[in-house]
Order: C-alpha cells, then sequence, then structure tokens
C-alpha cells in the first residue's frame, strides 16, 4: 500500500496536516512528519530521509515543497512521487534571504509568535485569516514550530535552489497543487511553473491542479478537496 509522507510549511507542524489525512480514503495510508531545526537544507532532507520508507509519496506544503524536491533529488529511490503545494519556485534573492535570516534571529517566543499571526489576511483567502478559529490553529501550530526551527528554516529557505525545471526532471511523476489566490506565491506564477514543466500535456509525469477559494494556506483551507485531488492522482500517476 501506498503511504503518504506530509511535510509542513513554515510556522507549520505536523498536526497541521491532521484535517488532510483524516479526509482521506482508506485505501491511502499517510503519516505527518516535524521538520528537524536544521539550516542547513542537505542536512535538513537527510535527517527527514531517515523517516521515510522506500517509494512513499512525498507531499510537502510551501517549505515542505522546497524540502520535498530536494529530497526527492537528493535520495531518489525513497520517493515514488511528488505533491508540491504551493511551492516557491525560484531561488531567493540574496538581500531579501539576508533580511529573512536576520529577522529570525534570536526572537523570543512571544516576538515570535507576533511574526506568526503577522499578516495573516496575506496568507488565506478572502478574510478567512480573521476568523478566531484560525488564528487559534494557527498559534497553535507555530507554538509546537517554535523560533528556533523558524531562525534555522529561515536559513535553509535563504539557500534553495531554483526549481524551475525541475518538476519534468524529477526521478517520479510530480502534482503541482495550486491556490486560486495565492498572494505568497501568485497563483500567475504556479501556472506558468506548470505550463514550463508541460503539466498540461494530458499523459506526461507532471500534473497540475489548481484548488478554487484557497490562498497559501491551501492545505487548512481545503484539506478536503486537496485529499481528494492527491487520491485521485496517486491512483492515476503512481498506482
Amino acid at each position: 500500500m501506498t503511504e503518504l509522507v506530509l511535510l509542513p510549511g513554515l510556522h507549520g507542524d505536523a498536526q497541521s496536516w491532521s484535517p488532510v489525512i483524516h479526509a482521506l480514503p482508506k485505501d491511502l495510508t499517510a503519516r505527518a512528519l516535524d521538520l528537524p531545526a536544521a539550516p542547513d537544507l542537505d542536512v535538513l532532507v537527510d535527517e527527514v530521509a531517515g523517516q521515510i520508507a522506500p517509494d512513499s509519496v512525498v507531499v510537502g506544503h510551501s517549505l515542505g515543497a522546497v524540502v520535498a524536491m530536494h529530497l526527492a533529488e537528493r535520495h531518489p529511490t525513497l520517493v515514488a512521487g511528488l505533491v508540491l503545494v504551493t511551492a516557491p519556485v525560484g531561488a531567493e534573492d540574496p538581500d531579501a534571504a539576508a533580511s529573512r535570516v536576520a529577522r529570525a534571529a534570536g526572537l523570543s517566543s512571544d516576538a515570535y509568535e507576533e511574526i506568526a499571526l503577522d499578516g495573516m489576511e496575506l496568507v488565506y483567502f478572502d478574510d478567512r485569516g480573521l476568523d478566531p478559529q484560525v488564528r487559534a490553529e494557527r498559534l497553535r501550530a507555530a507554538r509546537g514550530y517554535g523560533p528556533a526551527r523558524f531562525a534555522a528554516h529561515s536559513v535553509a529557505l535563504g539557500a534553495r535552489a531554483d526549481r524551475s525545471s525541475f518538476p519534468a526532471q524529477a526521478p517520479c511523476p510530480v502534482l503541482i497543487v495550486g491556490a486560486s489566490d495565492d498572494q505568497v506565491v501568485p497563483t500567475a506564477a504556479q501556472r506558468a511553473w506548470a505550463v514550463a514543466n508541460d503539466a498540461f500535456g494530458g499523459d506526461g509525469p507532471v500534473s497540475y491542479v489548481e484548488i478554487r477559494e484557497t490562498g497559501h494556506m491551501l492545505p487548512v483551507e481545503a484539506p478536503e478537496e486537496l485529499a481528494r485531488e492527491i487520491h485521485a492522482w496517486v491512483r492515476e500517476a503512481v498506482g
């Protein structure tokens, strides 16, 4: 039986994936992992690799998608398929990366939680980020994630490779999942990435799906829809 391994995004923990896991049909098993607090992407990926069985389907959201792509490149025998949800594509500008690292360094827990809650209207669809329950879940996940992990992952994100042509060159089938109203990784950029990697060819190794009325936090905004798309794609592309 195919096992899904789910990797969270920045400020997220394994529990953030629970709604998606609960929505998956019973013929798929799934485990969510917490990403280790490693600032070196190679080290981070190697630690994750030690928790994954060969021929897993790896699902990554945002930062988790960056890790998933690096994992598939560094440990290809572990990955039978990749699902990349609102994934950053290009390398980060060096000045922006340095600013990100400086902002994350030495934060207290309170200061970190303020950062995690700041600008939620940009990462959720419409006014969903103002919902008290959504904010409470964001805070719960952030407290599980913590400032040390945020600082380490800020360094790792800043050193990420450009993945513009990665999906078409990946060692396994790839599903790109875009959000209809993503302001963090713009929807138009996700569509262009999919087009550049022949995701609309019909029977190639790269596929694209876009989920309506979602922002960058797609997995927690539309877990049932995401679970359905993953399940259909695994049956079709991975078997």
